[in-house]
């Protein structure tokens, strides 16, 4: 991420002050949102570049406060977010330092969890595709143990609800609990019922596919390197969908009958 050479060498400490830093507080927030062309101390920054230095910060800073949901930080959080940010994202060494930092300084604020999701929800209200990636990854985290605490989910559930998603949170839930192995999992990864016709279960996989579409999701403000994910679950819904159509004896496209 370029923004982040341009944060870190300016004081990346002035950006962690509140909930996602000063980024959202009012200092920085007018300095990037109200005087076009947006500047950070005089370097100018895009509109794209500002929204993905947001929803970076907001990202790890979100993780942070979910990793101390149960009063303490384990081993095993940390090293799940260690894995998220060398392995799944692949991040640059920069940002990873970066990443971490934010991460350890959401520990030990005094910002509530729901603050920080309040204050990415105002700046992402408009793109809820973007709003699901951040569910998505939060979901990744609470999972990479295997165990899905009852106080991490309090948590992503008070961020479907401030989201507005609390009507997805099953269906982000099966992405992350089930494989297309059978045809009752195919179904819940889709979000739908047997019952269903196909036309409906069709409109639904399109939805789908546009929500996890990472040229999108870049667009509308997502990091690159934080859109793996979102191709995971897009060729999940694939397979889901592809297994469907057999067996209703539909092709699925590239196949004949």
């Amino acid at each position: 991420m370029r923004l982040i050479g341009k944060v870190t060498g300016l004081g990346a400490g002035y950006l962690l002050g509140g909930p996602f830093g000063a980024l959202v507080g009012v200092a920085m927030g007018h300095q990037l949102f109200d005087r076009p062309p947006r500047e950070l101390f005089g370097v100018p920054i895009s509109d794209r570049e500002v929204k993905n230095s947001l929803f970076f910060v907001a990202t790890f800073s979100m993780l942070g406060k979910l990793a101390q949901a149960d009063g303490k930080v384990s081993e095993e959080e940390i090293a799940s977010v260690e894995d998220l940010v060398r392995g799944h994202f692949k991040l640059s060494r920069q940002s990873a330092k970066f990443a971490f930092k934010t991460f350890d300084e959401a520990i030990v604020s005094n910002d509530s969890f729901e603050s920080h999701a309040h204050s990415f929800y105002d700046q992402f209200a408009d793109s809820p595709d973007v709003l699901v990636t951040m569910l998505e990854i939060m979901f990744l985290v609470a999972h990479a143990d295997s165990v899905y605490d009852e106080s991490e989910e309090i948590l992503i559930k008070s961020a479907a609800a401030i989201f507005g998603l609390d009507d997805e949170y099953e269906h982000i839930l099966h992405l992350f609990k089930y494989q297309p192995d059978n045809l009752e999992h195919c179904y819940d990864l889709l979000d739908c019922e047997v019952s269903d016709d196909t036309g409906v279960i069709r409109e639904r996989y399109e939805h789908l596919l546009d929500e996890h579409d990472p040229e999108v999701l870049i667009e509308n403000g997502v990091p690159k390197e934080l859109t793996n994910l979102a191709e995971e679950k897009r060729n999940l819904i694939q397979l889901a969908y592809e297994q469907i159509l057999r067996s209703r004896e539909f092709p699925h496209e590239g196949e004949e009958r």
